[in-house]
């Protein structure tokens, strides 16, 4: 290490030579803040040491940082890098960080788009959020055994990397910690994850399959939204909610394993699985989010559990080669456009325990021609609720004593040919 004796101090900086060095290096001080071979650095003399902060001018190149430097006769150690030192230095192709280092600050390397490989050193236990995001040729990063903590969006955006193991001596994937990586294909997960974040694996469009720990008990919205090259994904016992998009728009997802403990599936969480052709819902289910399934054209055939009271509005909106669909003696009301296209379906039975149909619920269902209601008292629907086709074209089946109510109700009343049983 070069020892830099300053010569003189100005009120807003000096510059000195390098004592034993063949070339001068260039010293601003000004205050507690120093710039020695190109970097900068926050000083603070009571402590020794020296953080990295972020240059005048963007970094470029091979940075090689310093276990310690020396100014004005005093050395300090280099133990920190501060938020944003590197950001966004689009030049830079390398930083090299001494094993003095403990601690780095949030989005320190965040749009480094030339950098394509990181080691951080073994003291480092924290990495805060968006410490690499938009690294876009970044391919491998060496992180220390020890990790306690990481942040959100870690690796968002990174679109170089292609594989990745998780430490093991985390519990969670925080959210969008790979959103974005366009090219991951593989991600160990180590046994003892609990939980995996929203957004964890938006838009990983090569990632084909993930085996998920045993233990997961949580795994947020939109965790896998958008993964278009997915194709099947198994979920652990100890998972008790499927949440909100989680696999929306997986357009290559073939098969889904839920298991018994599942008891929610929340609002659109496998909307636009257009391959998808069929999935067993578990009898533990007991609620059902709306638009779970809108737009799975190719969705043939579905259970729905008895366990469940509603079924909620566009659930299966335009699933156009559902063909047919058992209304369980449960369900109490059907929300509004629940099976909106669905163009395939020729008849349903609506039991006695349902009292009210949304609007839309069954419209431009086209090939509905037979609709049976089981309940005597005619049951609360609106003007759209049925096709015009249905309406004027099929058949309404009822009860031969709740004949004339049906035949007298203003909504009911609008099939043309109504019969008893």
């Amino acid at each position: 290490m070069k020892k830099v004796i300053l010569t003189a101090l100005l009120g807003v900086g000096c510059f000195v030579l390098g004592v034993g060095s063949a070339s001068a290096i260039n010293i601003k001080l000004k205050r507690d803040k120093a710039v020695v071979d190109g970097i900068s650095y926050q000083l603070n003399a009571k402590k020794e040491s020296a953080t990295v902060v972020k240059n005048a001018e963007p970094y470029l190149g091979d940075i090689v940082i310093p276990e310690k430097i020396t100014v004005d006769s005093l050395t300090f150690f280099v133990e920190e890098i501060a938020s944003g030192a590197f950001s966004n230095c689009a030049g830079l192709s390398s930083v090299s960080i001494p094993r003095t280092v403990t601690k780095i600050g949030s989005d320190i390397f965040k749009g480094c788009s030339s950098i394509e490989e990181i080691t951080l050193p073994d003291k480092i236990t924290e990495i805060p959020s968006g410490a690499f995001e938009n690294c876009s040729s970044l391919k491998t990063v060496n992180l220390p055994a020890g990790i306690k903590k990481m942040g959100n969006g870690i690796f968002k955006g990174c679109k170089s990397m292609e594989y990745f193991q998780f430490p093991t001596s985390l519990s969670s994937v925080p959210n969008s910690t790979f959103e974005g990586c366009s090219s991951l294909k593989e991600v160990i997960l180590p046994s003892n994850i609990k939980e995996i974040g929203g957004e964890a694996f938006q838009q990983c469009s090569n990632l084909e399959s993930i085996s998920l720990p045993t233990g997961v008990k949580e795994i947020g919205s939109e965790c896998f939204k958008e993964c278009v090259s997915l194709r099947s994904i198994k979920f652990p016992a100890s998972l008790q909610v499927i949440s909100s998009s989680l696999l929306e728009g997986c357009t290559s997802l073939e098969r889904v394993e839920l298991p018994n403990s599942i008891q929610t599936i929340k609002d659109d969480a496998f909307r636009g699985c257009v391959v998808l052709d069929s999935i067993s819902l578990p009898n533990s289910v007991r609620n059902l989010g709306s638009s779970v399934f809108q737009d799975c054209p190719n969705l043939q055939s579905v259970n729905i559990p008895i366990s469940v009271d509603k079924i909620p509005s566009s659930i299966f909106k335009n699933c156009n080669s559902l063909s047919s669909i058992d209304i369980p003696i449960s369900i109490k009301e059907i929300g509004g456009d629940a099976f909106s296209g669905c163009s395939s379906i020729t008849s349903i039975n609506i039991p006695v325990s349902v009292k009210s149909i949304g609007g839309g619920a069954f419209e431009k269902c086209n090939s509905l021609m037979e609709v049976t209601s089981q309940s005597a008292i005619p049951i609360k629907i609106s003007s759209s609720t049925f096709a015009k086709a249905t309406e004027k074209e099929g058949t309404l089946r009822v009860k031969a004593s709740a004949l004339n109510s049906y035949q007298q109700d203003k909504q009911w009343g609008k099939f043309l040919n109504i019969v008893g049983y």
